[in-house]
């Protein structure tokens, strides 16, 4: 079947579906609008990824494959934005003069169409690689057996609530003086009850022992939340995290820095992209 573009391109297209046509392209251009101007406010409410891909990421070099993304991002998102408004202000002049508006994006789709896939491919693409998700490389042994040193991974944090067994990461900059991001699972949440038992000389968060976590240990990350606090059992407070390496011999975690803000989430792993043969989703 004929689409209504292509009979406006050979002239068959009937006075009916000129009307619809219009219509058609009308809300496509609205709905362009939208998107870009969507993107543009999300850019700007979680400015913050600018400069966790920035500094973090591309090491403060422009140069990098981080910097290069960011000034790509922004280039293409405003370049398609300013064409997209001055067209779309054009034909709802045209529209409200009761003049077709037809010829003049059809000339202009024909000399720009590379151009435009181009950008606005870009700009999605990036926009969804810098705000909604957040790439990284895994560096050391603290999760083995489940991920390993250079698997390179993708994180979202949209929409995200923190459950006991994700993998998270999050920036170590506040807990380990160190300008990275570390990655662990969630052992507890908020409302989770951490309870040391002498007894039996055994740690609990829940209902489930967690034998890695020694006295000393229990001391610190109770301390991290409730300085001075002398209590054998506590509640995690509402936005910390309890987060433990799987390779819990070689692990940097809450057992030597406390409890874990959720702020400080770059997200949950939900794809391993390398090596090849290990891609899969979490």
């Amino acid at each position: 079947m004929e689409s209504l573009e292509k009979k406006y391109q050979n002239k068959t297209i009937t006075e009916e579906e000129l009307i619809k046509y219009r219509r058609i392209v009308l809300i496509k251009k609205i709905l362009l609008e939208s998107l870009y101007i969507f993107m543009i406010v999300f850019s700007l409410i979680r400015i913050k990824k600018n400069a966790v891909f920035y500094n973090v990421l591309g090491n403060g070099s422009f140069f990098s494959f981080y910097g290069i993304a960011l000034v790509l991002f922004f280039i293409t998102l405003y370049t398609v934005f300013v064409v997209n408004t001055y067209i779309l202000g054009y034909v709802i002049y045209k529209k409200v003069k009761n003049e077709d508006f037809l010829p003049f994006l059809h000339t202009f789709n024909v000399k720009s169409d590379i151009f435009a896939f181009i950008f606005k491919c870009f700009s999605i693409m990036l926009f969804l690689l810098i705000y909604i998700t957040t790439p990284c490389t895994v560096v050391g042994q603290s999760m083995e057996n489940t991920f390993y040193d250079g698997d390179k991974l993708f994180c979202v944090d949209v929409f995200y609530t923190p459950k006991e067994g994700d993998v998270v990461v999050f920036d170590a900059e506040h807990y380990a003086n160190e300008d990275a991001f570390f990655i662990k699972r969630v052992v507890g949440i908020s409302g989770s009850v951490i309870k040391y038992d002498e007894m039996t000389s055994k740690t609990y968060v829940g209902a489930e022992v967690c034998d890695d976590i020694s006295l000393s240990e229990y001391e610190i990350i109770r301390d991290s939340v409730l300085e001075g606090s002398t209590d054998l059992e506590f509640t995690i407070p509402e936005g910390y995290l309890l987060l433990l390496g799987d390779n819990r011999n070689n692990s940097k975690d809450s057992r030597s820095f406390g409890l874990v803000k959720e702020e400080d989430l770059l997200g949950k792993v939900f794809f391993r992209i390398f090596p090849i043969t290990g891609i899969s989703f979490y």
